[in-house]
């Protein structure tokens, strides 16, 4: 296809045409199972060069517009997007003509990031003030019963911030180490 997007901060072989990119949304929407926050999809598809923030948030509005997708906003005040029929023949007929390692990534990065929004809506961090740093609780739930939970005393904003990143990201993996070290057994 021909460059009629803006490509700055698009590596080579990513996404230079506004059709490519409205083809991406669709396509990611079409697999994934649940709604996905396009907002934080489309900085990540910026950050790895797979298409320009610009025309990603040029796209979203076009489909929105035009009947392809649709918002709903969440609990947590997050604006979610699912597809309609209409742009679910879009990416049936045309996902094809995407580059498999751009629709690969793409997907990739759309699912972390919906389990990251899932990951924040099930399970609890809090960061409180005390007088030797801060606290940061990190609570893995299941529905309302705490399954377990661990609390860091850490020294600044900056690594509190990174404890609950690195906890929302992955609180399973957290789960897992804390019983094998508890337990004295792997899992």
């Amino acid at each position: 296809m021909f460059s009629d997007a803006l490509n700055a901060g698009v590596n080579p072989g990513g996404l230079q045409s506004r059709t490519e990119i409205r083809v991406l949304i669709c396509y990611l929407l079409d697999n994934i199972s649940s709604p996905v926050p396009l907002d934080t999809v489309k900085e990540q598809l910026h950050f790895e060069g797979i298409a320009n923030f610009f025309e990603l948030s040029v796209a979203i509005a076009e489909l929105s517009d035009s009947g392809h997708i649709i918002s709903t906003v969440s609990d947590s005040n997050k604006t979610l997007y699912t597809l309609t029929d209409e742009g679910r023949n879009v990416a049936n007929a045309l996902s094809s003509s995407l580059p498999f390692s751009v629709k690969e990534n793409s997907l990739n990065i759309a699912n972390r990031v919906v389990k990251r929004a899932m990951n924040e809506r099930q399970h609890k961090v809090s960061v409180d003030k005390s007088e030797l740093g801060l606290h940061v609780t990190c609570t893995i739930m299941e529905g309302e019963l705490e399954l377990a939970g661990v609390k860091l005393l850490v020294p600044d904003d900056e690594t509190a911030e990174t404890v609950k990143e690195n906890f929302l990201n992955n609180p399973t993996e957290t789960l897992l180490n804390i019983t094998s070290a508890l337990t004295g057994m792997k899992l």
